[in-house]
């Protein structure tokens, strides 16, 4: 059997639970796809500025930072579908909050309860996929979530690049009022809310995972256990360079290029839809070098495309760049999540991934507030330069640390809590 029918084959053979979840991020990843798209330009149009904009992004992120640990504790003892519909319960109030208060601070409360849920669902969607999915059915699972949510998210951006413009016209107002801007977020809540349809009908099963006779890994285990800290290593550099830069791509077009909100939305609907189809291939190519060298391969060739974007001032090569350098740099992502939940017991696995999403939280937080400030005094040049030389040392420590460990297996119960 060829990969390509081997891929078809085991995405046929996914259970119940695995595509009820499948179904749920794409869901929630429609309604995503618009509210990301048009959040900033919102925030931007109630009159606030780049500095308030980036410390309320950075709240989400802090959040997500301070409760991540907590969470991944509550995931691994409450379940993974009852710690997923509390994220979405916390979530959904968030969005509302950002998008119908009509004073500045009550953003804040909207960003820290929409840092929670995902701080959630950071934890328990990892590990509910690697419990869902056999051993060989892993990077299909992984790869379909990100591949799916990235394809939803293309309609989303799509749909949210007019959305502005159909309510404008009819409400009378300008397309890209306040009023304009905050219909089609309001819609994109909606979306998003009915994500808890297919979530509701999980049926999750309470097991005695392997290595459930063991005491949880907790934060006091944390200094002995190398093999965990050489996992969140080399996520937090990522994290830290792409919260300078990814958030704000959208205000780099608007400002460089001067381009319509359609032209934004079909740019970045594009780029969703690319990055879903090469993340659905990217389990063929780990079947021939392996998770960690599909990651590292993809990722550095995604280098030179990001500086084309942010120095070619010509239009058609910098939607091209920003294409490629997404494809690219997103495709083999679910790879290393896979891998990563194979390193680690049955019964840590939402705890290491609350770790893992809090690692990223990191470079979230510290990320967009420190760019607001940069982008302010010297423009987007030093973000561009920042952020590719990130990419380029996570890539190298990712091979030092992982490039011969290209056949990983769950941790076996024999192995001390301590590491290896």
């Amino acid at each position: 059997m060829n990969p390509l029918a081997r891929q078809l084959h085991r995405t046929a053979g996914l259970s119940r639970n695995a595509k009820l979840f499948l179904a749920t991020v794409s869901i929630s990843a429609l309604g995503n796809g618009i509210f990301m798209l048009l959040l900033n330009l919102f925030i931007l149009a109630r009159g606030n500025d780049k500095t308030f904009l980036g410390l309320l992004m950075s709240t989400t992120s802090l959040t997500a930072l301070v409760l991540g640990l907590p969470m991944g504790v509550v995931v691994d003892r409450m379940g993974r579908k009852r710690a997923m519909v509390l994220g979405a319960s916390l979530a959904a109030p968030g969005t509302l909050l950002l998008t119908l208060s009509p004073a500045d601070w009550p953003l804040f409360v909207a960003a820290a309860l929409f840092g929670a849920g995902n701080a959630l669902f950071m934890a328990a969607g990892p590990a509910f996929m690697a419990e869902n999915a056999t051993d060989d059915e892993r990077p299909t699972l992984f790869s379909l979530q990100s591949g799916l949510s990235l394809l939803m998210s293309f309609l989303g951006s799509a749909a949210g690049g007019s959305l502005p413009a159909f309510f404008g016209h009819l409400m009378k107002v300008h397309p890209e009022s306040v009023a304009a801007y905050r219909a089609a977020l309001l819609t994109a809540g909606s979306l998003m809310a009915l994500m808890l349809v297919p979530l509701l009908l999980i049926r999750e099963e309470r097991r005695h995972p392997a290595g459930g006779g063991r005491r949880p890994f907790t934060l006091r285990d944390f200094p002995f256990r190398r093999d965990v800290v050489a996992l969140l290593v080399p996520e937090l550099v990522i994290a830290l360079g792409a919260g300078l830069l990814i958030p704000y791509l959208n205000l780099f077009f608007k400002e460089r290029f001067r381009i319509s909100d359609s032209l934004l939305g079909m740019t970045f609907a594009v780029s969703q839809l690319l990055m879903g189809g090469a993340t659905l291939i990217a389990p063929i190519l780990a079947e021939r070098w392996g998770k960690i060298r599909t990651v590292v391969f993809t990722q550095l060739a995604s280098l030179p495309f990001l500086m084309a974007l942010g120095f070619v001032p010509i239009l058609p090569v910098a939607i091209g760049a920003f294409w490629l350098r997404a494809t690219l740099m997103n495709m083999a992502g679910p790879l290393y999540t896979a891998f990563a939940m194979e390193r680690v017991r049955e019964n840590e696995r939402g705890t290491v991934g609350a770790m893992i999403g809090v690692t990223y939280s990191v470079g979230q937080s510290l990320g967009p507030g420190i760019s607001g400030v940069i982008q302010s005094r010297f423009g987007f040049s030093p973000l561009f330069v920042t952020t590719g030389v990130t990419y380029l040392i996570a890539s190298l420590l990712l091979l030092a640390l992982f490039g011969r460990a290209e056949r990983p297996a769950a941790r076996p119960e024999s192995v001390p809590a301590g590491g290896e």
